[in-house]
């Protein structure tokens, strides 16, 4: 069985207060207003599981998708998604539930960009935020992910406001 893999930086973050931790950045309002405008853009999607990194601000991308694109399976926060390293978000994928055919992973860069360069003809110098990749994967288990089995099906990096 195929299998959809849709990859997602999260939304803008804000930079307004420098003290906080990494992980506890939140959204900027543009990147509010950006998550949204893709949501829309991706219409529903009712079947999807959504696994995010628990950074705030991924974290906060992933609630507007999962509202927003009527998506019924609940938001997973996975702490290894929390890298900017391509070969620990692999190692990641790789451990996703292969009953889940339709995936959503909001994450980070480097890694994506990092990742998809690794996995796709189409080369990418940068995901922008709010940036969407969506792959197909002709593999029946996500332990089988490789650059052979994968396709590149729509990308979308400036969602329309």
């Amino acid at each position: 069985m195929n299998k959809t893999l849709r990859l997602i930086r999260h939304a803008k973050s804000s930079w307004q207060e420098p003290m906080l931790h990494d992980i506890d950045r939140p959204l900027k309002p543009k990147g509010v207003r950006r998550a949204q405008a893709l949501a829309k853009q991706l219409g529903t999607l009712p079947d999807t599981y959504i696994f995010t990194s628990p950074a705030k601000r991924a974290l906060d991308t992933a609630r507007i998708l999962h509202t927003q694109c009527n998506m019924t399976k609940p938001i997973e926060i996975i702490q290894a998604l929390y890298t900017f390293d391509a070969h620990d978000l692999l190692d990641c994928l790789h451990l996703l539930p292969d009953e889940c055919n339709d995936v959503t992973v909001v994450g980070h860069n480097p890694a994506l960009t990092t990742l998809i360069n690794h996995l796709s003809t189409v080369q990418f110098d940068n995901i922008v935020t709010s940036g969407y990749i969506e792959l197909q994967l002709t593999v029946p288990q996500w332990h089988k992910l490789t650059t052979n089995t994968v396709s590149l099906r729509q990308v979308l990096f400036r969602p329309e406001q």
